[in-house]
């Protein structure tokens, strides 16, 4: 264990410690296909162990447990989480577990074709995992799926020195090869890219953002999804003390908004999308602005109706 993940661990705050045996949350939503239909999709967030990486950005660790997860536990969770009878196979199903699915410490391998069972109804089943975990354990769960597999990747950013900050155990090299890999067998790529992660300059931010979407576009990824950063995992909240670090505010993702339509352009069939994970911790703005931009990125979330998201100004000086 090296001398900053010792760090990252001593200022977390203490974590629930989840039970594999409870009854997972399940989200479910319409997500854009990028044909220009949307798709029922069904979310569960399971939980099994923790991630072995430390990312000094990450919260998710507080939604997994210290311990190997249980055989048998994923399949549980999945007979409580889904609904039988499900026929429509339009429907895709994300199963998120906060750390890596082709990680047998996560997802036991013995569990894979019980887990692969309840996949059946699904066009589209979607998991995450660390790009140096993206091996032959792939292959061999997408064979199980009559439907597609699409591995879910954080690039985070392709700053240099914003990299080397996040801990993340992983080079650009390391992160193409994953891809390439997936490429190879079939399977789509969807990638998290953050909003100000720490290691970059405020006012270089959203352009290093709108670089980090090009960089995995030129990739041929199917999906990005864009989180601002968040705290809760003690190292953040470090930094913003030591005033080495400020979080992002709404005024910032409008700066964004208004770079990526004036340069982004993503093909047909590659969606680009807004995280709205805990959107009301924000900084910035109002109660009233904050609603409306909300209710603009899910409605743009949906639909990948650009103009509806920028066509008027919401006029109201704490965007600024």
């Amino acid at each position: 264990m090296n001398a900053i993940t010792q760090q990252i661990e001593s200022l977390r705050p203490s974590r629930e410690r989840p039970s594999p045996w409870s009854v997972p949350k399940v989200l479910r939503s319409n997500e854009p296909d990028g044909l220009g239909s949307e798709v029922a999709t069904t979310t569960i967030f399971l939980t099994g162990a923790e991630c072995p990486f430390r990312c000094t950005m990450c919260d998710l660790w507080q939604y997994t447990s210290t311990a190997n997860t249980p055989i048998g536990a994923i399949p549980f969770q999945l007979s409580q989480a889904l609904p039988t009878g499900v026929t429509d196979t339009r429907q895709w199903l994300k199963l998120y577990n906060a750390s890596n699915f082709f990680d047998h410490r996560s997802i036991p391998k013995q569990d894979l074709k019980a887990i692969s069972s309840y996949c059946v109804p699904f066009e589209r089943v979607i998991v995450e995992n660390h790009p140096m975990l993206c091996d032959d354990r792939m292959q061999g769960f997408a064979d199980t799926l009559p439907g597609k597999l699409e591995v879910a990747m954080g690039l985070e950013t392709i700053h240099p020195i914003a990299m080397l900050a996040m801990n993340k155990g992983m080079k650009l090299d390391d992160f193409d090869r994953a891809v390439e890999q997936c490429h190879r067998i079939a399977i789509d790529v969807r990638v998290f890219v953050l909003l100000h992660p720490p290691g970059i300059p405020l006012a270089e931010s959203v352009e290093w953002t709108c670089r980090t979407i090009a960089y995995a576009l030129e990739r041929n990824v199917r999906h990005v999804s864009i989180i601002p950063v968040r705290a809760g995992n003690g190292w953040i909240e470090k930094l913003i003390a030591l005033g080495q670090y400020q979080l992002p505010t709404i005024g910032l993702l409008r700066q964004f908004i208004a770079a990526f339509r004036n340069g982004i352009r993503p093909p047909r069939g590659t969606v680009i999308e807004f995280d709205m994970w805990d959107w009301q911790q924000i900084a910035g703005g109002c109660t009233q602005c904050k609603a409306i931009l909300g209710d603009r990125i899910a409605h743009y979330n949906r639909t990948l109706d650009f103009l509806q998201l920028v066509e008027a100004e919401i006029g109201c000086e704490c965007f600024v």
